[in-house]
């Protein structure tokens, strides 16, 4: 008896420290943590009741009375409701709602009117325990109810967190979960046994296990400006989303702020990225802060609390004033975007898109400005949504199209080179341009998947059609500005190449202008590397409007292909024709071969074919078509 008594006391001092680890000033107010919260009490409150009962009987004496009566009664009405606050604490984790699922609540609320049925039950019956003199109070079978009540409440809690969480807590919940199967083996085992101090440790135990796991502070708060970080960013607003609650979002992004990192250093940095965001908790009183990004912060501001011009005040008049830290003092400046729900979205997904697509708005029209989420043209947002979904399912259907071009040798007179063309079809959104769909997947990232998905395609083609026994001797693959700037680009189109022993003449990549605008330097390294392997390079678009001859002196271009507008124009305006003319003549000058886009007439072939083109593209020859219709065409020509 002694012995039980010390293991009850063991799994006090835990609880309490538990507890106030729990209540210290760092404890995030959410609701998740006030339901772990109850069941550090609920457990306490049994776990005094059973003490104190086991310590009345062996220094009193102390039969079965009013107060030993009332004391069991809540040990047996208390120990068993946690499990049941606990099946709470995880629907609450998952971030779901039961109101939305009627089968889930009745699952939810069975072992509720169970429990409580039981447990009333026993308040007029004393059917749970019966006395004896010799051990005191003991379980009757009637037990079997609440332990089995018990073991369907943490399972139910499991699953329902499993099907319904985020897949970066998925791991945590395995660890809670071998917690929670530790505790229903014990209390079977225990069933047959007269005290219940193992199982009273077991669930300490496993309350430990779920605060260290599922309640950690530092999970919460971001480590340099303790607030709250991304994670519960995404947490507490899907959890006001699902119970409807109306708020505001007030986003900052902080204006050149790498500037101040350079400048001053990156400890200064930090030390007024700790300002900001303690004024920040400061704006509101019921709202939270999140940082969002390296130099984002989030407020969320309750629609009972403050207006959300009154923040915005308050925000826009301290940023009018310095920063002052370590002797140092910065004008920092900020651009501010306000989403507010659920006018600006219905869904979690939604909030976080029109977020990022706000603070990049705000971003376009320049330092200190103030965009409004309702005064931008979200229907072209969602419309982005919608085709990024198409590219990624896409993608992982592997239904992604290509497409061949075929284009004309005018010395040779036949095909001697296709281009690869991309094509998207979508069962809701149909057919999908290029244009739009592929700089949105530049926008998001898909494009590095896409274009290696599209680039083994080709490497695939090429080696199941044996096109060195054709007339074919390359295909021009289109390479993307965000594949230009990965590290490992080179060994992935090489690794490629090899799988499908395509060499390295039978590939010629095509870049555009605008690609080689942007990442100069990068490109440049890759562009030099791929070339000394074997690969011919090609610069597509010319004359688009990007057009600088220092492209072509820097870059080893083997291939300039002429923008279909610059052909077209030749033909509507003489002027330009002289352009082209010269043009091509100029780059024959420089010994690089000149293809000729967009020729869809007998004149505009000829024509072109006179002034010294050395390859033709164009519907005039071919539309792009699939493999089995390019192969056609190639044998019938042949």
């Amino acid at each position: 008896m002694q012995w039980s008594n010390d293991v009850d006391i063991c799994t006090l001092i835990i609880l309490v420290l538990i507890g106030i680890f729990q209540c210290s000033k760092n404890c995030i107010s959410i609701k998740r943590s006030r339901v772990f919260l109850a069941m550090v009490l609920l457990q306490i409150i049994a776990v005094i009741c059973s003490l104190t009962v086991r310590t009345l009987l062996i220094d009193f004496a102390f039969e079965s009375g009013l107060w030993s009566t009332v004391l069991v009664n809540i040990f047996y009405a208390v120990q068993y409701l946690v499990p049941i606050v606990f099946m709470e604490y995880m629907v609450v984790w998952s971030g779901r709602s039961l109101k939305v699922d009627v089968k889930a609540k009745i699952l939810f609320l069975l072992p509720v009117v169970i429990y409580a049925v039981t447990i009333l039950w026993n308040i007029f019956t004393k059917g749970l325990y019966a006395w004896d003199a010799q051990y005191g109070f003991l379980k009757t079978k009637a037990v079997w109810v609440l332990v089995l009540t018990t073991i369907y409440s943490m399972t139910y809690g499991i699953v329902y967190a499993s099907m319904h969480i985020r897949k970066l807590a998925f791991s945590k919940l395995v660890i809670i979960a071998i917690a929670e199967a530790t505790i229903a083996v014990e209390m079977l085992i225990q069933y047959n046994r007269s005290h219940d101090e193992f199982v009273s440790f077991i669930v300490t135990v496993a309350l430990l296990v779920l605060y260290l796991v599922a309640q950690n502070q530092s999970d919460m708060m971001d480590n340099s400006t303790q607030v709250l970080n991304r994670n519960m960013l995404d947490e507490l607003l899907r959890s006001n989303i699902t119970h409807e609650k109306k708020f505001d979002l007030v986003i900052l992004a902080l204006d050149d702020f790498k500037f101040v990192n350079k400048t001053f250093g990156v400890t200064v940095g930090d030390m007024m990225l700790i300002q900001v965001a303690y004024f920040l908790t400061t704006v509101t009183e019921k709202g939270k802060v999140y940082r969002y990004g390296a130099d984002q912060f989030v407020l969320e501001i309750e629609s009972e609390d403050v207006y959300v011009d009154t923040a915005l005040r308050r925000i826009q008049e301290r940023f009018r004033h310095p920063w002052i830290t370590e002797d140092v003092s910065v004008m920092l400046s900020t651009t501010i975007s306000c989403v507010s729900y659920p006018k600006d979205g219905a869904t979690m997904a939604n909030i976080i898109d029109v977020i990022d697509y706000s603070i990049l708005s705000a971003k376009t029209n320049g330092r200190g400005t103030v965009v409004y989420a309702k005064d931008l043209n979200l229907n072209t947002l969602r419309e982005e949504k919608r085709i990024e979904k198409a590219v990624e399912k896409a993608i992982a259907n592997d239904t992604i199209q290509v497409y061949y071009q075929p284009i004309f040798n005018t010395e040779k007179q036949c095909y001697t080179s296709a281009e690869a063309l991309v094509r998207l079809t979508d069962e809701d959104l149909g057919s999908i341009p290029p244009d739009i769909f592929i700089p949105i997947a530049e926008k998001n990232g898909t494009i590095i998947k896409l274009g290696l998905m599209i680039f083994e395609k080709v490497c695939h083609f090429i080696a199941k059609q044996n096109l060195r026994e054709t007339s074919i001797e390359y295909i021009e693959v289109n390479v993307s500005v965000v594949q230009c700037m990965q590290q490992n680009f080179v060994d992935e189109l090489l690794q490629i190449m090899k799988r499908y022993n395509v060499g390295t003449d039978q590939i010629n990549l095509e870049v555009t202008e605008t690609a080689a605008a942007n990442s100069l330097v990068i490109l440049q390294e890759n562009i030099d590397s791929l070339y000394t392997k074997g690969i011919s390079f090609s610069l597509d678009d010319y004359g688009s409007g990007y057009s600088t001859l220092g492209y072509i002196h820097q870059f080893p271009f083997n291939i300039i292909k002429l923008d279909r507008l610059m052909v077209w124009d030749a033909f509507a305006n003489e002027k330009a024709g002289i352009t082209l003319k010269y043009t091509v003549g100029m780059l024959k000058e420089l010994k690089v071969r000149i293809v000729a886009e967009g020729v869809e007439t007998q004149e505009q072939k000829s024509y072109l074919e006179a002034i010294g083109c050395d390859y033709l593209q164009g519907w005039y020859y071919s539309k792009a078509v699939p493999e089995d219709e390019f192969m056609q065409i190639i044998q019938q020509a042949s």
